[in-house]
């Protein structure tokens, strides 16, 4: 038998009884293959004819079975590390095109939310700033480490949800007061943002979530998002015949500044002041007032 004979490719049949006999503790062929086949592989070496003498019937009968020869196990063995060969180069093709479709998913300066483990209880919003490397990973900045470059598993990312409208109005003199996952605490009437921190401090509700949740997010509000304040009281006594006393309570709905002055046709109008770094009453003139000296010019 030549060496081209011995090297000649197994069919898939040919293989499957080949992988089954080397998986067998004595290289058997499986009982029942093929005689044809049979006598193909034998021709290659890659099997041989053996007398069963587990049985004096079996003995008397002349009964075969067929083993591997070490030219059948090298073939076999040869089927095997092809096989797997193909199936790792399969599942690398697969890797590469999931990591390919994650890289467009979430490309370079895309904004996403890190998930280390599910079990994990915390969450990261980083920015993507390289492409993926073998392993997978890319370079991102976090935002949980204050701008410091981390390493991801880009299928450990996760899209941003979805932002909630932006609110509709104009600024206020009213700030929302928010802990660090976005839920608002309490809304204060401010000129800025220092004096809102002043205010936040006089909450008992605010300075508690100050201390459990590591801080708090300010922010200036649209008069859309302002929320209605509950009116002080007040009671005004009348007196009527036989000394009765009638109680009235009357209230009103609080306005900011700005719409005060708007209301009562003020020159000028309330808008950014990039020099103050805060909203600023701008007369016709240029000149910048706080809302607090234009209400004692216009208002008192």
């Amino acid at each position: 038998m030549t060496s081209a004979a011995l090297d000649t490719p197994a069919t898939d049949y040919q293989a499957r009884l080949l992988l089954a006999a080397l998986d067998d503790s004595e290289r058997r062929i499986p009982s029942g293959a093929k005689a044809r086949t049979l006598e193909i592989m034998s021709k290659r070496q890659w099997i041989r004819a053996r007398r069963l003498a587990s049985t004096l019937a079996s003995v008397e009968s002349g009964a075969k079975d067929h083993v591997l020869t070490h030219h059948g196990v090298n073939a076999a063995n040869k089927v095997k590390a092809t096989r797997e060969a193909a199936e790792a180069k399969k599942a690398a093709a697969q890797k590469a095109e999931a990591l390919q479709g994650l890289a467009e998913r979430f490309p370079v300066d895309s904004a996403a939310v890190y998930v280390p483990e599910p079990a994990e209880s915390y969450r990261d919003v980083v920015i993507v700033k390289s492409g993926p490397a073998a392993d997978g990973k890319v370079d991102a900045i976090s935002g949980r480490y204050n701008g410091k470059s981390i390493r991801v598993a880009l299928d450990k990312l996760e899209q941003l949800p979805p932002l909630a409208p932006a609110p509709e109005g104009e600024p206020t003199d009213w700030w929302g007061i928010f802990d660090r996952e976005g839920n608002e605490i309490t809304q204060v009437e401010a000129t800025g943002y220092e004096h809102a921190r002043q205010e936040a401090e006089k909450d008992p509700k605010a300075c508690a979530k100050s201390l459990t949740a590591g801080g708090l997010v300010y922010r200036r509000l649209r008069s859309s998002e302002v929320k209605a304040q509950e009116p002080p009281k007040a009671t005004i006594a009348a007196a009527v015949p036989a000394r009765r006393t009638i109680t009235v309570t009357t209230g009103f709905t609080r306005k900011s500044i700005p719409t005060r002055l708007r209301e009562s046709g003020a020159p000028g109008r309330m808008q950014y002041s990039e020099a103050a770094g805060a909203l600023r009453w701008v007369l016709p003139n240029g000149k910048e007032l706080t809302p607090g000296e234009a209400a004692k010019l216009f208002l008192n």
